[in-house]
């Protein structure tokens, strides 16, 4: 005679056991997060980039036929691509940063601003009076000070961004070499039938698509037009600097300010106010300004969703997790409305909008 399954819910009965175990792995799931909740922005880096570039990856896959070297290839190509240039562009700005407070601290800026004063006549009355009536020396070492221990939080920030970073390509590298494991355990975790699931990867996939792409877009054209204005003002190397300006536009949480802001206050220091004046508006109304309404203008249509949403989900994002939020988002509203549309077919049937080609 059969033994019966002790795990089996007895009709007519509660199942305390099922509910227990329910609760047990909720816990378990939270506990989870909690613990890689301090890597979230290596995580969600390594899957983006492995999103956007799986084609060049495939390419290499095909003629790499071992998928340690293919991995080890693409990852060096990615570092080459992406990494580097972008951690040489942060530790030169700071290097800069901290040569600029270390002169301040010095006297040497103070110096310098008392010889440029010499040669300002027009300025020298004004100045001179301020000079009498405050204290620059003590305003000056009390500014520094408090540039210094700023500074010092933004170098601890970067060293914490390095090891982020760090992590991020470590994952990357499985992501590439494990990526065919990785979407099949995946797809058994996902409670959804094959088509649902593809529909939801592939939803998932498209947006990282349009929100990496659109970046791109929107701080090229950043770039563009800084570029444009550094030379109708008369800046050299306009080229050069609407480069560096698109640079910064990529990363949110410095922007294309960091470069026109300095170069307008140059200008003035150098008496050359209408130039200054136009980079200034130009910088404040037209460079800074173009990410907050054409960058979802620019990923709505992707993500087939209403600009206001896309807009609403990367504030509420940034709210929640900081710079990353700007993808992580746009995504869970994409997921969102994924699993709603999946249970609405459920429900009154029908097709699943979109494709469902995935990955």
């Amino acid at each position: 005679m059969a033994t019966p399954n002790q795990t089996q819910p007895v009709p007519g009965k509660f199942d305390w056991g099922g509910l227990t175990l329910f609760l047990i792995t909720i816990c378990a799931l939270v506990l989870c997060a909690w613990i890689l909740s301090p890597f979230l922005t290596a995580i969600t880096g390594a899957i983006v980039l492995a999103v956007v570039t799986q084609r060049p990856h495939r390419w290499i896959s095909a003629r790499l036929k071992n998928p340690t070297l293919a991995a080890t290839a693409s990852l060096l190509l990615v570092g080459l691509s992406f990494v580097a240039p972008a951690l040489y562009s942060a530790l030169a700005a700071a290097r800069h940063i901290l040569n600029a407070v270390r002169s301040v601290q010095s006297g040497a800026a103070e110096q310098g601003i008392r010889q440029f004063i010499a040669r300002s006549p027009h300025l020298a009355a004004n100045v001179q009076y301020a000079m009498d009536n405050f204290n620059i020396s003590q305003t000056i070492q009390s500014s520094s000070g408090f540039l210094a221990g700023q500074m010092a939080a933004f170098l601890g920030g970067s060293v914490a961004a390095l090891v982020q970073v760090g992590i991020m390509l470590f994952i990357l590298f499985f992501l590439y070499r494990d990526r065919r494991q990785m979407l099949s355990s995946l797809r058994s975790f996902i409670p959804l039938d094959e088509e649902e699931t593809d529909y939801l990867l592939k939803r998932i996939q498209t947006a990282i698509d349009a929100l990496v792409l659109g970046r791109f877009a929107v701080a090229a054209l950043q770039g563009l037009v800084a570029g444009i204005t550094y030379a109708c003002v008369g800046v050299g190397e306009p080229l050069l600097l609407g480069l560096i300006t698109m640079l910064f536009a990529l990363v949110p949480a410095i922007g294309a300010f960091v470069v026109w802001l300095p170069i307008a206050i140059y200008l003035a220091v150098l008496h050359q106010w209408i130039q200054a004046i136009i980079l200034l508006a130009v910088g404040s109304l037209i460079i800074s300004t173009l990410d907050n309404f054409l960058y979802p203008i620019l990923v709505g249509p992707k993500m087939q969703m209403h600009t206001i949403a896309i807009f609403l989900s990367m504030m509420g994002g940034i709210a929640c997790f900081g710079v990353i939020g700007l993808i992580l988002g746009p995504i869970a509203l994409a997921v969102t409305e994924s699993l709603i549309f999946i249970l609405r077919r459920r429900t009154v049937g029908g097709p699943l909008p979109g494709g469902s080609t995935v990955l």
